[in-house]
């Protein structure tokens, strides 16, 4: 299975109610969160499956995912904003049918960690950024990274690929 890492868009630095949960993404970082889905969309192939972090930024970004795959988020959950890998990989191996590629949209540090955790190697999670890595099988904690993709790769690609 792939499993590609999300870090979300751009998002105020604190929200008017000052909850972290309620914390929306900015302008920019809905047209950024807009073009990766689309570049997104042209990279991945085959079954997909998309988890979110309950938190609205990443949410907001998980839509744009949604819409540009024509599926819908099949989970929020709680393990992402907590940086619980071992409850998520608990939970996709249990998975009915398998996905050719999961996507977690998710938040710094922990996309970080599980990266490092997962394939030995430590790459920068910039905002909008996306990590591919193959997990080897789905039930060892153990992947190799694929690629590594920032915001303005997946906008080019989405602008490469118009028609």
């Amino acid at each position: 299975m792939n499993l590609l890492l999300v870090r979300h868009a751009e998002a105020e630095d604190e929200a008017v109610s000052g909850s972290d949960f309620a914390r929306q993404l900015t302008r920019y970082g809905h047209g950024t969160a807009a073009a990766v889905a689309r570049g997104l969309r042209h990279c991945i192939q085959g079954s997909v499956l998309l988890w979110s972090s309950p938190l609205l930024r990443t949410r907001e970004t998980a839509a744009y995912i949604s819409q540009a795959f024509g599926i819908e988020v099949n989970s929020y959950h709680e393990a992402i904003p907590a940086g619980d890998l071992n409850t998520l990989s608990r939970d996709w191996q249990n998975l009915s049918k398998q996905p050719e590629t999961l996507i977690v949209v998710g938040h710094q540090p922990h996309l970080g960690i599980w990266t490092t955790r997962l394939t030995r190697v430590s790459v920068p999670v910039k905002k909008a950024s996306v990590i591919g890595i193959h997990l080897k099988t789905v039930d060892q904690m153990e992947g190799e990274l694929q690629w590594y993709a920032l915001p303005e790769m997946l906008r080019a690609v989405a602008t490469e690929n118009k028609a």
